[in-house]
């Protein structure tokens, strides 16, 4: 079973149907978006459909890029496989980088097996570094971006839920994301307590904790820490859609290296990233009013984050006092250039 040559004018090609081999998480799906916005801007009366891991349903569903998804479920590969099988696809784009596409019918497929073994992992971002697999055929992006598009109906829940809470348009709204998948890239939440109440005294500011469903008992935890009738629990009571609506209806996000802090990037929210295990330069919040605080260990950027021999001190390197600067500069960004002049 052999590839067939991709021509040099691909991106000419009436496709009518295409698959797109997306990856496990929602955060990895995120940096994906400038790719598939590539794709869905190059093929614009295709039907596209994607192939998603169980952590990145919420991606997929509802989501107006695509006609239709599937879930990637380990020990269903060979259903899996059948039910794509039915389907004959014009073009097939595999970021997983697996055998799949070699089981799939399909007129044309991208593999990127060379590409994805000989590309800088270290510090080009995971966004750019996609990209660039597919810039020889559909051409080069300029300005890279996260996208996830939101209904109109998910913003109005989120106002709604703002004037329950009495938080007013003009009210600074911060919010924390005390979380993460993998416990090493949790920032303390004595950490987190300690920050929302120095902006509670700094900042005439409204604080939303957010998280999934596991993570409802740490808001709640960091809430009755912080003791201020302006903290709100949000944790595992959102959905990703409204997550983004509350988002890019916010001044800034304090957050560890999770799936939310792309969300935000893709929502227009500013980010204050804190990164212990993990690699910023690759995995960082995408946009220009984003800080990213992490320690300049010898480890650093760290490539060993699951076994790590120094019992993840970086973590514990990164103060509460940096944390709060970030957020002032965004904060008194307003402020700062009153301070000028201008002819």
């Amino acid at each position: 079973m052999f590839l067939k040559k991709i021509p040099g004018n691909i991106k000419e090609y009436p496709a009518k149907s295409i698959l797109i081999i997306g990856l496990s998480s929602l955060g990895d799906n995120l940096l994906l978006t400038p790719s598939i916005k590539l794709i869905r801007d190059t093929y614009g009366k295709a039907d596209i459909e994607i192939l998603v891991g169980p952590r990145a349903v919420e991606f997929a569903k509802n989501n107006p890029w695509f006609s239709g998804f599937s879930v990637w479920n380990q020990k269903r590969v060979l259903r899996l496989i059948i039910s794509l099988r039915k389907k004959k696809y014009d073009i097939i784009f595999d970021f997983r980088n697996s055998l799949l596409p070699f089981f799939i019918r399909g007129r044309y497929k991208f593999t990127f097996f060379l590409k994805e073994f000989f590309s800088d992992k270290i510090f080009t971002h995971e966004s750019e570094r996609t990209l660039k697999f597919l810039e020889p055929y559909l051409g080069k992006v300029e300005d890279v971006h996260l996208y996830f598009p939101v209904s109109q109906s998910n913003k109005e829940k989120i106002e709604k839920l703002f004037k329950i809470f009495g938080i007013k348009k003009s009210d600074i709204v911060v919010v924390m994301n005390p979380g993460a998948a993998f416990p090493a890239k949790r920032w303390k939440k004595e950490n987190f307590i300690q920050a929302g109440k120095e902006l509670l005294k700094i900042y005439d500011t409204k604080i939303i904790i957010v998280g999934n469903k596991q993570e409802k008992i740490l808001g709640e935890d960091i809430k009755t820490g912080i003791n201020d009738k302006n903290v709100f629990n949000l944790a595992g009571g959102t959905t990703v859609e409204e997550l983004y609506a509350l988002l890019s209806m916010s001044d800034v996000l304090i957050t560890n290296d999770t799936g939310t802090m792309h969300i935000a990037s893709a929502a227009g929210c500013p980010v204050i990233a804190i990164f212990g295990p993990g690699n910023p330069y690759r995995y960082g919040p995408v946009g220009t009013k984003n800080y990213i605080l992490h320690t300049y260990l010898d480890c650093f950027p760290c490539r060993f984050e699951a076994g790590c021999r120094k019992k993840f001190a970086c973590m514990n390197h990164i103060p509460v006092k940096d944390v709060i600067d970030a957020v002032s500069v965004v904060l008194d960004e307003e402020k700062q250039l009153q301070l000028f002049e201008f002819e």
